[in-house]
């Protein structure tokens, strides 16, 4: 097991080093800046924009937004009028966010200094390249040699799930970086104690991002170690965070220790854990070189690698990937890989930790250097082959052009639709609260004869129906809001319609 030796900290870099490390910095930044887009997209993108807007203005929760004149308040279900991104209750007419306040509150703060435009998009450049640098000082902070260090880091900047969670406002990528940051700070808490209360505070807000970070703290209590003045700073740098979080969710949800997802639980089971695995394993295998997988158990062998930083990274990789083995959505997509992102550096420098020992053990002396770097170059190039390979094959580059139709969707609906119009859709539901003053009637889950019963309401209000749809979505749209519907026009794959007149029909009549 860990033995309490580590590696020797390693030479300062030179400085030709520093300077070329900070131009590919900013270079990968302006890569994601032409790849990134701040719309308010599906459920995620537009509840943390949305939760965002309510923060900036001073408010955690706001009333459903219903058509002029519906009522009586007990022939409404409120359910069927939230956004994706917000829940409301049968018996509430509030809306309240699902989603932790983390990433809401970042993106506030960045679009009060910057706009509701450059203030999101910043946030996503800055945080991309804040995650890469801080993977870099974190393995050097292990001991890893430059070359290792920096193998690590075009590793990380290379994987397709880290450019996919760059390129849009979703939570994955500030939680990498704050799980990051607090790593880092662990370790400088190790030399300066003073530095374990910067190290709560990240822990702490990298909770508030992503609740699920908590899985973080056996790693930052390896590295702290046993030492209680560092223990209490770190709680000291953590309770402001922690103070927000339990009034959030006492205020909104009613407890401490409750959230927005209603009952989350449900989707754990142990019957998900080999698909979930077989899963992560193969894209894990596909979008980093796949010797990375093992080359962390190549550190056990030798004693200056098998330390107590290698469980470290252990207790940091393995509880964040576990849970989601045992989650029902994990294995749907590729993309579901983003929620183990804050794992995956932990992963890349255990890996490096395992070149480290192979290093030592096949060229003991002045060749041991030679073995690094050639291993750093070869799995460095790897990577970014993989990623040139499955990126464009995955539309990873995509993602801006897909997540654009909802801006430009909801402009349409904007221009075209009367301002008294209640528009029927889901997933364009999130872009019409943000984008629009539009209410929503979402036509997923309602029960039979329900949309009847709602068009009966805005019939005699004088409150016209439209829809905002997918091609994907009309079929089952139209079955569950029957009636004659008539196209307006599509915008960039999304469908404006007109509700002519509600009736039951079997068959939509489409023109």
């Amino acid at each position: 097991m860990a033995t309490s030796t580590t590696l020797q900290p390693s030479t300062r870099a030179p400085r030709w080093f520093v300077w070329l490390g900070l131009i590919a910095l900013i270079g990968y930044g302006f890569f994601i800046s032409r790849h990134a887009t701040v719309a308010a997209g599906g459920s995620d993108s537009s509840g943390y924009l949305n939760s965002a807007k309510l923060l900036a203005s001073g408010k955690l929760e706001i009333p459903v937004r219903l058509p002029a004149g519906f009522g009586p308040p007990d022939a409404i279900g409120y359910s069927q009028f939230q956004p994706l991104g917000f829940t409301a209750f049968s018996n509430d007419t509030r809306l309240i966010p699902t989603y932790p306040t983390g990433l809401p509150l970042h993106v506030a703060l960045a679009s009060k200094l910057l706009g509701w435009s450059l203030g999101p998009l910043f946030l996503q450049i800055l945080g991309s390249m804040a995650a890469l640098w801080l993977c870099y000082v974190v393995a050097r902070e292990f001991g890893l040699e430059l070359s290792l260090a920096a193998a690590s880091v075009i590793i990380l900047a290379a994987c397709p799930v880290m450019i996919f969670s760059s390129t849009q406002p979703l939570s994955d990528l500030l939680a990498t970086t704050w799980c990051l940051a607090a790593v880092w700070c662990a370790l400088r808490a190790r030399r300066h104690a003073g530095w374990a209360i910067a190290c709560g505070a990240a822990y702490g807000i990298a909770v508030l991002v992503r609740p699920t970070n908590t899985l973080l703290a056996g790693t930052l209590l390896v590295l702290l170690g046993l030492d209680w003045r560092r223990l209490a700073l770190g709680v000291v740098g953590g309770l402001p965070c922690v103070v927000w979080l339990a009034f959030y969710n006492h205020t909104l949800y009613g407890g401490a220790l409750r959230s927005g997802y209603d009952n989350w639980s449900v989707f754990f089971a142990v019957r998900y854990f080999k698909p979930a695995s077989i899963y992560f394993l193969q894209w894990l295998a596909t979008f980093l070189p796949v010797i990375v997988l093992a080359l962390p158990f190549a550190a056990l062998f030798r004693r200056e690698t098998r330390t107590r930083d290698l469980l470290a990274l252990a207790l940091w990789f393995a509880p964040i990937t576990g849970l989601y083995l045992f989650v029902a959505f994990s294995h749907e997509a590729w993309t579901c890989l983003r929620y183990i992102l804050p794992g995956i550096p932990a992963l890349i420098i255990a890996a490096m930790f395992g070149v480290e020992a192979i290093a030592r053990s096949l060229a003991e002396g002045r060749r041991a250097p030679l073995v690094r770097r050639v291993a750093a170059v070869v799995l460095a190039g790897w990577a970014v082959g993989m990623s040139s390979y499955w990126s464009p094959r995955n539309s990873v580059f995509h993602i801006k052009h897909h997540e654009d139709a909802y801006i430009t969707s909801a402009a349409a609906a904007l221009a075209q639709f009367p301002k008294n119009a209640m528009v029927v859709c889901c997933h364009t539901s999130g872009a019409i609260y943000h984008y629009t003053d539009f209410p929503v009637l979402r036509f997923d889950g309602m029960p039979p004869g329900e949309f009847a019963r709602y068009a009966g309401m805005a019939q005699r209000v004088g409150v016209p129906i439209y829809g905002l749809l997918f091609s994907a979505e009309e079929e089952q749209t139209f079955r569950e809001c029957p009636g004659e519907w008539t196209r307006l026009a599509t915008v960039d794959g999304v469908g404006l319609w007109q509700l002519v007149a509600a009736k039951p029909a079997p068959v939509p009549t489409l023109k």
